[in-house]
């Protein structure tokens, strides 16, 4: 009987496993929407007042997907202001909803990868 050869095996051929790359921690969203008079306007002292008596702890070492889910006008600053507060907390924060930040960050850690690590001496 002849004895049966792995030659994928013997080929030299790496397998990653792509699950090793997929992001670490909870993706979270922050809504603006929530923060807006009747979901459309965004009065500024208000706006900074509710930020303010937030608790921040929540999003401590979470993915934070900052957006706005209203058909609001929103400015800039606004979602300047809210990453102010996220950024000694949250693990990472964007100004995206939640499917597009988990797509970002599986291709930072993919994008990571050492392909020397890889490499075969041929």
């Amino acid at each position: 009987m002849e004895e049966i050869v792995n030659k994928v095996a013997q080929s030299g051929i790496i397998t990653i496993d792509l699950e090793d790359f997929y992001p670490e921690g909870e993706i979270v969203v922050f809504d603006l929407k929530d923060y807006l008079f009747m979901e459309l306007i965004l009065k500024e002292k208000d706006f900074r007042a509710a930020l303010q008596g937030l608790d921040w702890e929540v999003y401590r070492g979470k993915n934070v997907a900052i957006t706005c889910t209203a058909d609001a006008i929103i400015p800039a600053w606004a979602y300047m202001l809210v990453m102010t507060y996220l950024e000694p907390l949250a693990r990472y924060a964007a100004f995206s909803d939640a499917e597009y930040l988990q797509r970002s960050l599986y291709l930072q850690k993919l994008s990571a990868i050492d392909v020397n690590e890889y490499r075969i001496n041929v």
